[in-house]
């Protein structure tokens, strides 16, 4: 009875200690992104290398919103301390806001700040957690520990959980709930090393594209962009449109805007100086329906 006693109180031990940090340059986050109940792209997240803003040492972050991961653009700053608190800015110049503290202790209050996304424009906003308690979550074949907060005023429903050297279920740099995460991001899945530790067990893929836009060819059509990121001026040629009239092409970024479109023949030109670099989905037409669509980068 006693021995059994003290391998349950050794597991309990296991699973409610930390292990490694989370801010280190071997892991990678791929977010869901939600507007309004819409998959609008998921978001690839991950730390490179070292600067020193303010004589404090900050990893860089990079994010990408392409599926293989070939364009990557600068998305902020962010460190670790040895007190497990991690604070996060988005540009050089502004106050650091903490976004996670994995030291808290249960019953804690504490505010907590998470990045919000909308079109172009980013944010930090914060709320108030109460640390309701603490669990463990199995990540790859190690079970980690999880800290389960509420909101101050209801603690009757857990609406974020931070994890051991991982983060947010919310998506990293995000918080789950609604009201600090507007944006509605989710972790889809989580890489160590590249190698795939955790995946949302509620979907199949790590990475999805806006519902309904696919990479596809309809009646034999066939379009190339080349160079496909466009640095300069790129070739647009489709093939098989002889009997469409009124081809055009329109360009989206991934909340739906329209942000580029013009009547094209069998070869066109897109020059980067007409559209804003980023990640974009494209959609041609011909006799007012859709006869192709694909992915385009421009840097």
């Amino acid at each position: 009875m006693k021995r059994t006693l003290m391998i349950s109180l050794a597991m309990v031990i296991v699973d409610i200690t930390f292990g490694q940090s989370i801010v280190t340059t071997d892991k990678q986050w791929n977010n869901r992104i939600h507007y309004y109940s819409m998959t609008v792209g998921t978001e690839h997240i991950r730390f490179t290398t070292d600067t020193v803003i303010n004589s404090l040492t900050y990893k860089k972050v990079e994010r990408t919103i392409d599926e293989y991961e070939q364009y990557w653009e600068p998305y902020g700053y962010i460190r670790e301390n040895t007190e497990k608190q991690i604070f996060y800015k988005i540009e050089p110049g502004d106050v650091e806001r903490m976004i996670y503290d994995l030291n808290v202790q249960v019953h804690d209050t504490i505010y907590a700040s998470g990045l919000i996304t909308f079109y172009d424009n980013r944010h930090m906003d914060s709320i108030q957690y109460y640390v309701h308690h603490f669990d463990s979550i199995l990540i790859d074949q190690t079970y980690r520990k999880r800290i389960n907060l509420t909101l101050l005023y209801d603690t009757s429903y857990v609406f974020e959980q931070w994890i051991d050297s991982l983060g947010s279920l919310g998506g990293m740099l995000h918080n789950r709930t609604p009201f600090t995460g507007c944006d509605y991001y989710f972790l889809l899945c989580y890489y160590e090393d590249g190698i795939l530790m955790y995946q949302n067990p509620d979907y199949t893929l790590c990475h999805y594209w806006p519902t309904g836009i696919k990479e596809n060819k309809f009646e034999g059509v066939t379009i190339n962009i080349y160079p496909n990121p466009i640095t300069g001026i790129s070739f647009l040629e489709i093939k098989n449109i002889d009997n469409y009239r009124q081809v055009s092409i329109n360009i989206f970024d991934l909340f739906g805007i329209e942000v580029w479109s013009k009547n094209i023949e069998k070869n066109s030109k897109i020059n980067k100086e007409e559209i804003p670099p980023g990640f974009y989905l494209y959609r041609i037409s011909g006799n007012d329906k859709v006869i192709g669509s694909g992915k385009l980068i421009v840097q």
